[in-house]
This record gives C-alpha cells, structure tokens and sequence, in this order.
C-alpha cells in the first residue's frame, strides 16, 4: 500500500488501521483475504490513508473511527488542503478519496479506548491525527517517517502545523512503548525516538 495499514486484535474480528489511496481498493481487498476487519480507524484525513474506507463502509457497514478535528474532511464538510500544493492539481488529487457518511464515523479524542488500544492525540501532521498505544507497541500514524537513518518529522509541504508537529515527537518519546509503527517506513523504536526528540530540543 502506499501508506502502510495494519490488522491489530483478534484474529478472526480484527481492528483495521487506515485504508490506502482511492486507487488501491482491490488491493487492500485481497490483504484482507477472508478477514473482516471489526471496525476501522482512520488515523487521519489524508487521501493514502482514508481512501478505502468509503468502499469498506459500503461493502461491511464497519463502524469507522477518526478524531473530531479530522472527521470534517472525511465526510466531505471541509476540502483538504491541495497535495501537491499547487492550483487545481493539487485540490482534486487531494481531495479525490470518496467522503464517508457522517453516520458511520465515531469520534474519538485523547485517551479513549478502541477495542483495547488507547488511543493518543497526535497534531501537527493533521488537526486530529492518532495513534493507538497497547502493550508497548505504539502505531505513531504520520507522526514520524523512518528511513535508513532512522525516524524524522514529516515535511513542512505535507503538514497542517509543523511546530506542532515536532512537539508531537516530544510526546512519543515519553510513551511507555518499545516497539513504534508509523504510516511510512518500518517499525521503530522508542530510543531511536527519544534520540530525534533530543535532536529537536524537545
């Protein structure tokens, strides 16, 4: 997938985290097999991470959670910032993912709990980005991009607010977690992310 998407939880009714591009339906169907997944969350507006769900709502009628802050761009009340940022190009590529209804969206803020994950606010990246915390294994979403050299903050170009953005790393880094996954790159770990946090000045 362009984004990466996880199955989490029990293995016969799982908890699926994002949903690819618009473009890649067929191919998250057949990642998930025979697997229906129980619910999913959407760990923020963006087109590579939301792009399933409208299809997923309609092929399951799955409750979908997402932040209060991101739902507005989800169900198509608010346009998404042009990706890339430029006319008319950038507004439909970004806005290309079909809206979810309201209805089946489920809000969820800081410290609620979604099939046993926690979840964690983290803004910057979008208003109303999450993550999911269990068991030290910390699902970080667009909070951190990792590469050979390790995890980074995402671009300016692709975030909502980049200060804030970096304090977000500041608030992973405090996490009681080991293991970190994150929406671009393989998994990290907590001291690979207490080390940027320490680069940053957080």
């Amino acid at each position: 997938m362009t984004a990466n998407t996880y199955l989490v939880g029990d293995a016969e009714e799982p908890l699926l985290v994002d949903s690819g591009t618009p473009h890649e339906n067929h191919k998250l169907l057949r990642y998930l097999g025979n697997k229906k997944p129980i619910a999913l969350l959407l760990t923020h507006h963006h087109l590579d991470h939301v792009g399933g769900a409208r299809m997923l709502w309609e092929r399951f009628r799955l409750p979908i959670y997402a932040h209060p802050l991101d739902i507005p761009y989800i169900c198509g009340e608010k346009r998404r910032p042009p990706f890339p940022p430029i006319p008319w190009l950038g507004d439909y590529i970004a806005n290309s993912p079909r809206p979810v209804p309201k209805e089946a969206l489920i809000p969820v803020e800081e410290g609620a709990l979604v099939l046993g994950w926690q979840v964690v606010h983290l803004p910057g990246h979008t208003p109303g980005q999450i993550g999911l915390l269990r068991d030290r294994t910390f699902i970080a979403a667009d909070a951190l991009r990792v590469g050979p050299r390790g995890p980074w903050v995402p671009p300016a170009m692709v975030n909502h607010n980049t200060q804030e953005a970096r304090r977000t790393v500041g608030k992973i880094a405090h996490l009681e977690a080991d293991t970190i996954l994150v929406g671009h790159g393989p998994p990290t770990t907590i001291e690979a992310v207490r080390a940027l946090a320490a680069r940053l000045g957080l």
